[in-house]
């Protein structure tokens, strides 16, 4: 499948009613200002177009800037409010504060920040690549504090806003293969939880969604099993949801949150047998981003 075909899936309308009050959410979203990082494929790509389409208020951001630009007529087409593009790397510091500076002083606040940029990757323990290790941690982790962190002062001083990090299911327990991915991941989960508390007592809420495997050029590969697979515009309607709602945590789809729980309850004597067998990774795979 294409990568275009990828970030274009989307749901029947008759399934999708199933998942969503598309009313309840346009109201909600209609007028909002909303970053979305991670912009220019996949589910950041989706989710901004559905966002669109209740009528919200863009602020997309890539490294690819011909995506955004192409991101952005469709939005302006499907009913988004505004749409302003960033060409950015969530690694960079600098770029971040002067994204947030531009919004702010064009729309005066942001009502919700969704860091959505990430990478995926292999890491064998026996080939582990320390290169792969820190490129993995500075775009999940840093990443994610560099998109919500600028944000902070001003919501605190308005006594609002929604912080949002689109994380991982492998953020509850260290998968084969994958040390480096689910330790970011990790790191992005107890962040959340300690930025939710530390920002409930100012009005701040913080959320951390931890989907499972999502069509998309990520997961456009056999390395490893990927059961229950969602497509993109079902993960969009419930992300939606769960903004909505304000989940501070939202773990989907129901299939894996119940395995992820009971994966966290296994002792390390089972854990450590099970988990390769299931998987069904290949025996040669090499380090690599995905």
């Amino acid at each position: 499948m294409r990568t275009d075909d990828l970030r274009l899936t989307r749901l029947p309308k008759s399934v999708a009613a199933c998942y969503f009050d598309p009313m309840s959410l346009k109201s909600f979203f209609a007028d909002k200002s909303v970053v979305i990082t991670g912009a220019s494929s996949g589910m950041g790509w989706d989710l901004a177009l559905l966002l669109a389409e209740y009528g919200a208020r863009l602020a997309l951001s890539a490294r690819r800037l011909s995506n955004l630009e192409e991101l952005k007529t469709k939005c302006e087409d499907a009913g988004a409010k505004e749409v302003r593009v960033f060409q950015a790397d969530v690694t960079d510091r600098a770029v971040m504060i002067g994204m947030r500076d531009a919004l702010l002083d064009t729309w005066g606040f942001v009502d919700i920040v969704v860091a959505n940029a990430g990478v995926g990757g292999l890491n064998p323990a026996p080939k582990l690549d320390l290169d792969i290790n820190e490129r993995t941690m500075a775009i999940n982790f840093f990443g994610l504090a560099n998109t919500v962190g600028p944000f902070i002062p001003s919501m605190v001083e308005k006594r609002r806003g929604q912080l949002v990090c689109i994380s991982s299911l492998s953020a509850f327990r260290g998968l084969p293969n994958a040390a480096s991915y689910c330790a970011a991941k990790s790191a992005q989960r107890t962040f959340m939880e300690s930025l939710r508390v530390d920002l409930r007592p100012h009005g701040v809420a913080a959320s951390c969604i931890h989907p499972g495997f999502i069509v998309s050029p990520m997961t456009d590969h056999d390395e490893f099993k990927m059961p229950f697979m969602v497509p993109v515009r079902k993960s969009s309607i419930l992300i939606a949801r769960a903004i909505k709602k304000g989940k501070p945590i939202y773990l989907y789809p129901w299939q894996m949150r119940l395995l992820t729980l009971l994966n966290r309850l296994l002792p390390v004597f089972v854990y450590d047998r099970l988990l390769p067998a299931l998987t069904g990774q290949k025996s040669d795979l090499e380090p690599r981003l995905l």
